[in-house]
């Protein structure tokens, strides 16, 4: 994967899905992971300073080396309009830890919120409303991504990517005994209702102290944290999130039998 310069001619394996449907075929696309957990990563993107993105990539990188488990993301990459670069945000994540663990499997969750257009050069442009500083694509670098429409005529907003993604964590931990993780850094209003809807479900959260705006200030809430067991606070050091997601059980999961389980529970409707 090369992630340094972005080629437009690519474009991943893509599954399409209404609103209140389920993701079945998609999601046991995660099972071909050697472990059983998932890591959902949210955050920050076209709104992230570059101060707060600095060393964000490393971070996760090293923390996650050798990680084998199933990762969610928000598919996309930012591009912008003036000298085509690609952005810093956290959908750049996931395929920057798969060259370092290459056993991950990473899928990413994208909202149509307006028509695509597959545009020569950019690839299958998302979001790219007149007036923005960029445009969001289809990141390319991933092994399958799954488009969330209300129908056929009627977009949704960018909210629905983490409700699908919770969807899918909800069937993976109900039907096949999986382990998960929501790791937060950086993010906004969306972001914050994330975190909040994970932690009073009782599943583990991670977030990064010092990664700004709204877990940062959620990862310094003392009231917030001593209501929430399940949301722990890592440094924004590999060294500090590694430790964290270690006490977590991230890895060493087996993922022996898992597959069938699952693949059984889903088409029973359970």
């Amino acid at each position: 994967m090369n992630d340094q310069n972005h080629d437009g001619r690519v474009i991943p394996s893509l599954y399409m899905q209404n609103k209140g449907e389920s993701s079945i075929r998609f999601a046991l696309r995660l099972t071909s992971a050697p472990s059983r957990v998932v890591v959902r990563i949210t955050g920050g993107c076209g709104n992230m300073s570059a101060a707060d993105a600095d060393g964000m990539y490393d971070l996760f990188a090293e923390a996650l080396k050798g990680f084998d488990g199933g990762i969610l993301f928000g598919g996309t990459r930012m591009i912008s309009k003036e000298g085509g670069k690609i952005l810093p945000s956290v959908t750049e994540i996931p395929t920057r830890i798969k060259i370092r663990a290459p056993d991950a499997v990473i899928l990413g969750v994208v909202p149509r919120t307006s028509e695509l257009k597959l545009v020569p050069g950019l690839g299958m442009v998302v979001s790219g409303e007149s007036g923005a500083a960029y445009d969001s694509i289809i990141h390319p670098n991933q092994e399958a991504c799954l488009l969330v429409q209300q129908s056929v005529d009627t977009g949704v907003e960018w909210e629905a990517e983490y409700r699908v993604c919770l969807d899918i964590v909800k069937n993976l931990r109900d039907y096949a005994n999986w382990q998960s993780v929501l790791i937060s850094y950086n993010g906004g209003s969306v972001t914050k209702k994330e975190i909040l809807e994970t932690a009073e479900r009782g599943w583990p959260v991670v977030l990064v102290s010092g990664s700004g705006r709204v877990t940062g200030e959620l990862a310094e809430d003392n009231d917030f944290l001593n209501e929430h067991p399940n949301v722990l606070v890592a440094e924004k050091t590999s060294e500090s999130l590694r430790g964290v997601l270690a006490k977590l059980g991230v890895w060493g999961v087996s993922a022996e039998g898992h597959r069938n389980t699952f693949k059984f529970a889903l088409a029973q409707g359970a």
